[in-house]
């Protein structure tokens, strides 16, 4: 453990340092805020510690629709209290068609449709809210010799589910309290929004921000990972079979000067596994439309008490390096993993720098090397005289190599990918997302796995 402690003394002396040569709070960069605070069913982008982030968020929505055509709504609704006045209803519709030809000749396959209503209140004496999301997702195609796609519930059924219901109390920007079904975007605990519903817990968080310092703590009980409809208890969700264990969770984040940010977190789940993991992030802003990205994450997992999944311990160290010129994002990195263990990340994306569309490349003894290119032809001036507003392209490659199987350290296979990410938010109708992606894969001996995902996201603010 003294790794563990070694790590986190570092993080939090760069903490305190940067609260105590900057006396007023810098601009927090965060996905998580209090005041103001985007509501909680927002579709978020990949975690931005990918080695390039493969999408721009989902654009917002128009003017809500029955506001704008039911004739006095607004108005009235102008004369009412703030919870009522500020009412969000929003409908966020989804359709992903998914298909995977996999190197040992099987597949999986399935179109689905559904998508999300979310209701947020506004806030009683600035003090209270609530709010719900109901989820859904439903088969337009799904043949049953197809199955493992993770759009539908196993093997190819409709997932139907109150994902969110929960209640806040806040006070300023120094804390926000949510009770109950809600999302949590904090490192190895995330969305994982990579299908048609995101991964929603149980539980209690309290979120804000001291000075520079923004923290999140919380008890979390339960799990809805993406392709179920129900929840579960954590220690179920990691693999363990007839006891039930919640998750303590504890960050620190900050961004003590201009440039640099630092993240920090701790999950604990009793008798199961601890994992560690921080990471920080420096960017120099050479001009406008120029910029140099440098970053290191480390992650620290180990068995604890009762060790339910067994005696491990495990450890992955990551950089990355991204340079931005006019439009144009270049970037490369490095990624190794202790030998005893591969990474276990059942609470969400890996968010690592290599969590590629298809691989992980987290397994043990494993090292790779990673490198892509993405280009904004939205907002690019590099191609002179030739945009496309809202369309970006990304293109990387990454090869894992000295895997083991951590029970007989026996050799795994050398693992190659390649991904295209193609992004269009149409400008012409707001809230209007198309999106392709397209990997192959590649292991020594084997065929080519091909893996295509073809999504459609439209969001209607409704009121």
């Amino acid at each position: 453990m003294l790794r563990v402690g070694g790590m986190f003394v570092l993080v939090l002396s760069g903490l305190l340092l940067g609260w105590h040569t900057h006396t007023q709070a810098q601009p927090n960069t965060t996905q998580t805020q209090t005041t103001p605070r985007a509501p909680l069913n927002v579709t978020l982008p990949e975690p931005k510690e990918h080695l390039l982030t493969p999408s721009e968020p989902t654009p917002t929505g128009d003017v809500p629709l029955l506001r704008r055509f039911i004739p006095g709504l607004a108005d009235q609704m102008k004369e009412l209290t703030p919870f009522l006045r500020d009412t969000s209803l929003i409908l966020h519709l989804r359709t992903f068609y998914f298909n995977s030809l996999n190197s040992n000749d099987t597949q999986n396959e399935a179109w689905a449709f559904g998508g999300w209503l979310a209701y947020k209140s506004g806030w009683l004496w600035d003090t209270f809210a609530v709010g719900a999301v109901g989820y859904t997702s439903q088969p337009l195609y799904a043949p049953e010799t197809t199955p493992g796609t993770n759009l539908l519930a196993p093997p190819q059924n409709p997932i139907l589910v109150w994902g969110q219901a929960y209640g806040q109390l806040r006070y300023k920007d120094y804390a926000l309290l949510t009770g109950y079904r809600q999302l949590v975007d904090e490192g190895y605990v995330n969305l994982n929004d990579t299908r048609m519903v995101p991964n929603t817990l149980e539980g209690v968080t309290l979120t804000g921000k001291v000075g520079p310092v923004g923290y999140n703590v919380g008890y979390l009980t339960a799990i809805k990972v993406r392709e179920e409809g129900s929840f579960q208890n954590m220690a179920e969700a990691a693999g363990v079979l007839g006891h039930n264990r919640g998750l303590i969770l504890t960050r620190l984040s900050s961004d003590p000067f201009p440039g640099l940010y630092l993240f920090a977190a701790n999950y604990y789940v009793p008798d199961v596994f601890n994992t560690a993991y921080g990471h920080a992030e420096y960017t120099y802003d050479f001009a406008k439309d120029t910029s140099f990205k440098i970053g290191i994450q480390y992650t620290d997992q180990r068995s604890v008490g009762a060790q339910f999944l067994g005696n491990f311990a495990t450890w992955n160290v990551g950089t990355r390096a991204i340079f931005e010129w006019r439009g144009l994002a270049m970037g490369a990195g490095f990624t190794a993993t202790g030998d005893n263990a591969a990474l276990s990340t059942p609470y969400g994306a890996w968010p690592g720098y290599f969590h590629f569309q298809v691989t992980d490349f987290d397994q043990a003894n494993q090292n790779a090397w990673g490198a892509g290119v993405r280009y904004d032809f939205g907002g690019g001036t590099l191609i002179p005289g030739f945009r496309i507003p809202g369309l970006a392209v990304l293109l990387r490659y990454a090869e894992g190599t000295n895997a083991v199987n951590p029970s007989t350290h026996a050799d795994l296979p050398r693992v190659r990918e390649g991904d295209l990410d193609i992004t269009w938010n149409i400008p012409w109708l707001k809230g209007l997302q198309l999106r392709l992606r397209n990997a192959y894969v590649a292991q020594s001996g084997d065929r080519v796995q091909q893996q295509f995902r073809i999504i459609v996201n439209y969001e209607i603010p409704l009121l």
